[in-house]
């Protein structure tokens, strides 16, 4: 009975056999095992939070062995490269292993980068007032001046030794062919003693509003009045002379204004009509960021019968 019993199993288990090796061949046929690579970045880890990271790499390239079936939907957000560093202090750390964790039955089978050198810093804040610096060629006779940065203190954050190297917060602001005042938003750019950009840190914010103040260089000169007079006096009468007390004003205003104005005009005077001199007091009006001397005039029309 052993003997007949092993007569009919034997041949069953031979073809369970052959069914599985045919499988295999099939599967391997098709669904073979292929290899991909992928650009992943790489993620810090149970870092404590008075801690920063350094020189940990941004990305790592890995190649990945996996069945043909799967290539379809593995995506590099599926795999994860990570350096866990639970329980770290302060200090270097040389020779520190970048971990790939990739889903389901995929191998690793390289990677670009294995270890790296760490180093472990700690967190430092630091507050630096912000400075304005002007570039561009000015029109000729102008300058610019900062009326106000919103804020007026610009915050870096990060590694202690890289906050440390932060001298100063500048915001360049181009001010060629700026005539009129002006507001802008303008980028922060963080220097050492040195004048060199200091990189690794955080800056809030990364942009200010900055107001610019453009004046004109001032002139002080004599510029001569010029009384206009409108209308006609009477029938059989004339204008025999008009005169202005005094005949000159000192202005003292931005240079543009002696190019525009080689005289005063003041106000019209109307003598339509007049059988008699008239005489009037006229206010001058002051020029645009300047001051004029003296602040009103008298003018005398004198009239007389022809």
């Amino acid at each position: 009975m052993k003997y007949t019993n092993l007569r009919w199993w034997l041949p069953k288990f031979l073809c369970l056999m052959a069914a599985f090796a045919f499988w295999v061949y099939v599967m391997n046929e098709q669904n073979p095992l292929v290899e991909n690579s992928y650009t992943v970045p790489v993620e810090v880890r149970n870092l404590d939070r008075s801690l920063v990271a350094l020189n940990v790499p941004q990305r790592v390239k890995v190649k990945i062995r996996m069945n043909r079936s799967d290539l379809v939907s593995m995506r590099s957000d599926n795999i994860k490269a990570y350096v866990d560093l639970d329980g770290f202090t302060d200090g270097d750390y040389p020779n520190t292993p970048i971990h790939i964790s990739v889903p389901g039955n995929e191998t690793v089978i390289s990677q670009d980068q294995t270890y790296f050198d760490l180093f472990i810093d700690t967190y430092a804040v630091k507050s630096l007032p912000a400075q304005v610096e002007f570039i561009g060629a000015l029109p000729a006779g102008f300058k610019a001046e900062r009326k106000s940065t919103t804020p007026e203190y610009i915050t870096v954050a990060g590694a202690s030794s890289r906050t440390a190297l932060a001298d100063r917060a500048i915001i360049s602001v181009n001010v060629a062919g700026k005539t009129k005042d002006f507001d802008e938003f303008d980028a922060v750019n963080i220097l050492d003693a040195d004048g060199n950009t200091v990189t690794g840190i955080d800056i809030m914010p990364t942009r200010v509003r900055v107001s610019v103040h453009m004046s004109e260089d001032q002139k002080t000169g004599n510029i001569p009045f010029k009384p206009i007079v409108k209308g006609e006096p009477a029938e059989g009468y004339k204008v025999s002379e008009i005169t202005v007390t005094p005949p000159v004003a000192t202005v003292k205003a931005p240079e543009s204004y002696f190019d525009k104005n080689t005289v005063v005009e003041l106000e019209e005077i109307d003598i339509t009509g007049a059988k008699e001199s008239v005489t009037k007091k006229i206010d001058i009006p002051k020029p645009e960021n300047g001051m004029i001397i003296p602040g009103a005039v008298t003018v005398h029309v004198k009239i007389e019968k022809e």
